[in-house]
């Protein structure tokens, strides 16, 4: 039967209850878009830089001084920050770039987590 395709909430809801939770994230997300973005661009980008820095140590090879793993996070901070300061910010996908920074962020502090276990 032809018809017309099924929308991103259709598709999101057959999924079962997970697909309720996202469908349920996404309707709240593009509700406010202007809150989201500005928890995005603020609070999220920085805790997600933060996370980054404090996990450089682990993927950055300390080099022949033994302390680029040190000093390469802190020259790097405008750097580290701006990156999802400004995905945060162009995004045109608002819950996708929640998302991706939440995931990052999550990720980089688990990594620190199980290290430090």
């Amino acid at each position: 039967m032809i018809g017309r395709p099924a929308s991103i909430s259709e598709r999101t809801t057959k999924g079962g209850p997970a697909g309720g939770v996202i469908a349920w994230l996404r309707g709240r997300v593009e509700a406010r878009p202007v809150a989201t973005r500005w928890l995005l661009a603020g609070p999220v980008t920085i805790l997600a830089a933060l996370a980054t820095m404090a996990a450089m140590p682990l993927w950055v090879p300390p080099g022949a001084a033994g302390v680029n793993d040190i000093a390469l996070p802190i020259l790097l901070t405008p750097l580290i920050w701006a990156v999802p300061f400004f995905y945060a910010c162009l995004a045109e996908n608002l819950p996708r770039a929640a998302l991706v920074l939440v995931g990052a962020t999550v990720a980089q502090a688990l990594a620190v987590i199980i290290s430090l276990a």
